[in-house]
């Protein structure tokens, strides 16, 4: 979600890593841990995909997938960024986010003899550029295309464990894990269809977006084996009322915020569910007569997010220019 508020695993982007060897085994040792090596870049991959879909709600969310036996959170991320169209007679459309994600997961090492817990905890950022073109098909409905790139780099601090897999298999392929980072490059695209209206002292906003990203391993990390589909199918809406109070001499207004997500790509992997459903509660209030250069309007809404094995909070905070 993934303001993540996006918000955002598994069996194979969990990550999970098992490693055997014992005798009598026809799969060589070799074998198995190669295939393990694909399935920890693709888990990589998949977490940065979390804050690489843009979001409207974008902000930090801590959440627990249930993955750690102590309960804890396990993965957290935050993304800001946003979008705006140049003008209604040239309605080019540019949107920007910058994303971050904290995962922490446990697996197991083992070959055979030795064994070792190991917990990678992966940190990723993400930025993602977009390009649009405004379609009026009414006064308050618009249909967006837009074209997204993506940029990312995820590093685990695990590096030094992580050299007793690669010295298992010896080849390439797994430099990335002895390096602990795997640079990523993403291109894929979005539709959104937007409302939006204005009932006196009241507004109105809901947003239908549809957006899939491809990532793949780029630069020096080109030859890892891994890949990952960062999609989301998003429905979000925003009423803004009013309250009768002022701050620095103007309204304020009170926020309400629903949105819901289908994740069927890689990220429900890693966070354990195909979909995220997110209420929110805030305030709006305008600052153009205070000392605050530029900006307009400053929103700051608190979010709860529940998805089928985690939920989590979040706090967004948004200014208007």
């Amino acid at each position: 979600m993934p303001d993540l508020s996006t918000w955002p695993g598994a069996v194979l982007a969990l990550p999970v890593l098992l490693v055997t060897a014992g005798d009598g085994r026809g799969a060589e040792i070799e074998d198995i841990v190669a295939f393990s090596v694909e399935r920890q870049a693709s888990g990589a991959l998949a977490t940065l995909g979390i804050t690489a879909v843009p979001s409207e709600t974008a902000s930090t969310l801590v959440f627990d997938t249930g993955t750690r036996p102590n309960g804890r959170p396990d993965f957290a991320a935050s993304q800001f960024g946003g979008g705006f169209t140049v003008s209604s007679s040239f309605p080019l459309y540019l949107e920007g986010y910058l994303g971050f994600t904290r995962y922490d997961p446990s697996y197991l090492v083992t070959d055979g003899d030795r064994s070792a817990p190991i917990s990678p905890k992966w940190t990723g950022f993400a930025a993602t550029g977009g390009i649009g073109w405004d379609i009026s098909l009414t006064d308050d409905l618009v249909l967006r295309p837009m074209m997204n790139v993506s940029l990312g780099y995820i590093a685990s601090d695990t590096a030094v464990v992580a050299a007793f897999i690669a010295d298992k298999l010896g080849a390439e392929d797994t430099r990335f894990l002895r390096d602990g980072g795997l640079t990523a490059g993403g291109l894929g695209g979005s539709v959104v269809l937007e409302y939006n209206r204005e009932w006196g002292d009241y507004e109105t906003d809901v947003s239908l977006r549809y957006t899939r990203i491809h990532l793949t391993p780029i630069g020096g990390d080109r030859h890892v084996v891994g890949e990952a589909v960062a999609e989301t199918l998003a429905l979000w809406t925003r009423e803004r009322v009013p309250t009768g109070l002022h701050v620095f001499g103007s309204p304020l207004r009170g926020v309400a915020e629903f949105s819901a997500a289908w994740l069927p790509g890689d990220q429900g992997d890693i966070l354990r569910t195909d979909w995220l459903m997110q209420v929110g509660l805030g305030v709006e209030f305008n600052v153009s007569q205070t000392w605050v250069p530029v900006v307009r309007e400053v929103r700051l809404v608190a979010r709860y997010t529940r998805g089928e094995v985690l939920q989590g909070f979040g706090i967004g905070l948004a200014a208007s220019f």
